[in-house]
């Protein structure tokens, strides 16, 4: 399974997750070693992609 960082903005601290879905648009993902599951969105300015879970919000380059 290919393997993708995820930042808390507001902490600034970075966990690996697994891609479970990738297009231009969207990143699905799953923390590793949890069945946590975050949706980011692709951000066309910056070209990172963002989400949100439990009032956090997380930025990926995919």
């Amino acid at each position: 399974m290919k393997k993708a960082k995820i930042k808390n903005i507001a902490s600034g601290i970075e966990k690996n997750c697994d891609i479970l879905r990738k297009n231009d648009n969207i990143l699905e993902v799953v923390l590793e070693g949890t069945t946590i599951k975050i949706l980011l969105k692709n951000k066309k300015k910056t070209n990172k992609y963002i989400g949100y879970f439990k009032e956090m919000e997380f930025e990926s380059d995919g």
